[in-house]
């Protein structure tokens, strides 16, 4: 493999296949791979089946070539930052100029103008001046027509740079660096994920998928749904009292998952569920469905929550209200 393309995940409008894809980032890849003319990853090609980080890792130590694409969520996403990190292991026995041959960076979306980072500036000098790259980044470049002739130019010097690096410096297959993404931890997740007889290791998954698309997420009792998101992942074989007794008053806004065999009834529980006045989610039967409808779920609970949840409002200040003002001055 030559090179492994690294993207910080976003969380899209539900309705596509996968709602953590950005398609761009596909294409990208796929103009890429065609101009090197040499097999490379990003994690679009995963099997939802397998392992994540075995593949993961997997990819990251054998490619030559790191090609992160910058944006403001990329420094600041566990996993993205997790496999540079990862790849940066491999080459520490590399003379420092020779190592930063490796990373190939890529400025996907610029940063906004009050910030700054010193790796933003070095990427936009790995292909020379372009005003178009400068300006909008390779995104906007790769989605409109108008910069058509801009973008494959940039795909053609991505391309030449990352052939060079392999031909003159060749990298062998070794050990990636540990791949351990750890996000910052507020004390405050952005999501609950609760388990109904379900093993931790699902509920891992879930809170894999979240994180990537920079949402810290814990797994957390269901009475912690009162102030967060939360998606209540239940096992099918649960008894119906028991289901019944643990949604009694749950908030509306928390999203429930029934996880069960292909053969498995489901209807009693889902009918409870109903009766309860939760968001309504096809039962799920299989590992690849649940993996697929995971960026989903993420992307609802935050929905609902917004719907549905309380209204904060700052210390002391008046709680919002459509009453008229009683007021008779004036």
């Amino acid at each position: 493999m030559i090179f492994f393309v690294s993207h910080a995940h976003a969380v899209r409008v539900a309705g596509l296949a996968r709602p953590d894809s950005d398609p761009w980032v596909s294409r990208f890849f796929g103009d890429l791979a065609a101009a090197v003319g040499e097999d490379g990853f990003y994690d679009g090609l995963l099997d939802p089946a397998q392992d994540r980080k075995q593949q993961l890792g997997a990819a990251l130590g054998t490619a030559q070539v790191f090609v992160p694409l910058y944006s403001p969520q990329y420094f600041g996403n566990s996993w993205a930052t997790a496999e540079l990190a990862s790849f940066r292991h491999r080459l520490r026995r590399l003379g420092p100029a020779e190592a930063a041959r490796h990373v190939v960076p890529v400025v996907w979306t610029p940063l906004p103008p009050w910030e700054h980072r010193p790796e933003v500036d070095e990427a936009f000098t790995v292909v020379g001046k372009n005003t178009d790259y400068a300006e909008n980044g390779l995104r906007a470049l790769c989605m409109l027509s108008l910069y058509r002739a801009s973008y494959q130019t940039l795909v053609s010097a991505f391309a030449e740079r990352i052939a060079r690096v392999v031909r003159d410096s060749p990298l062998r297959p070794s050990a990636p660096g540990p791949l351990d993404p750890r996000p910052v931890d507020t004390g405050e997740p952005a999501l609950v994920v609760s388990l109904l007889g379900v093993a931790p290791e699902v509920g891992d998954r879930l809170i894999e998928v979240a994180e990537r698309l920079g949402v810290p997420a814990r797994i957390l009792p269901l009475d912690q749904s009162a102030r967060r998101p939360c998606v209540l992942l239940l096992d099918a074989a649960t008894s119906p009292e028991t289901v019944r007794d643990t949604v009694a008053g749950l908030p509306r806004w928390v999203i429930p998952v029934v996880l069960a065999s292909a053969s498995a009834p489901t209807r009693a529980i889902t009918g409870i569920l109903r009766s309860a006045g939760l968001p309504q989610v096809s039962p799920l039967r299989a590992t690849g469905e649940f993996d697929r409808n995971a960026p989903l779920l993420v992307t609802e609970a935050r929905k609902q929550y917004l719907r549905y949840g309380p209204v904060v409002t700052a210390p002391g200040g008046p709680r919002p209200s459509l009453r008229r003002n009683n007021d008779s001055r004036g």
